[in-house]
């Protein structure tokens, strides 16, 4: 009987505290103080040169060679902004860019953004490359000058109509005796300033 009782006053307590329960007033304007500020990472250029597989064929050993630069270079579609909401609230794109490099030459890595009928927008980037130590060696790490590269908002209006990237490896004059990789890795962090 006293669990009844008490069970009893428990319900019409929780029953007079919950009509008279405080409830903070919500200011809903404070919507229109929110920012999204996210940060999207996608991939930006990757590439691989190995010495190897551009040897010409029938050179004796210790024999230097150049490659053709037209060989080295490559355009791919890549849409940097997409659209214009993605202009008016893109605040930068970084650009990363991490080589490793195994072969013993110092090299330079060119890129520059296209229209679509692969006109040159905006400026050529660099990035140099140092010489790695040999076949067997671990890799030279290089990045980006300054790491990352970035574009700024009055950069990324100038290349709105960017649709292709096109890159480029800058080979010294290589030896047949030569061995080794170079590896290009890199992403693109896209931040975000979207007000609601």
């Amino acid at each position: 009987m006293k669990t009844k009782k008490a069970s009893l006053l428990l319900l019409f307590f929780s029953a007079v505290l919950t009509t008279v329960s405080c409830v903070k007033e919500l200011d809903f304007e404070q919507l229109d103080d929110v920012v999204l500020t996210p940060v999207i990472e996608a991939d930006f250029i990757y590439s691989e040169f190995d010495v190897s597989e551009y040897i010409p064929d029938g050179l004796p050993p210790d024999t230097d060679f150049t490659i053709p630069p037209d060989v080295l270079r490559d355009t791919i579609n890549y849409d940097l902004v997409g659209t214009d909401f993605a202009i008016d609230n893109l605040d930068r794109v970084e650009l990363t860019i991490e080589v490793r490099n195994i072969i013993e030459r110092s090299f330079t890595i060119q890129f520059q953004f296209l229209t679509e009928s692969e006109q040159p927008l905006g400026q050529l980037y660099s990035v140099p490359v140092q010489a790695g130590m040999g076949a067997g060696t671990e890799p030279v790490v290089s990045f980006s000058v300054p790491n990352p590269i970035v574009l700024d908002n009055a950069t990324l209006n100038q290349l709105s109509s960017a649709q292709k990237i096109a890159t480029e490896i800058i080979v010294p004059t290589l030896n047949t005796d030569l061995r080794g990789v170079l590896n290009i890795r890199s992403k693109a962090s896209y931040y975000v300033n979207y007000e609601l």
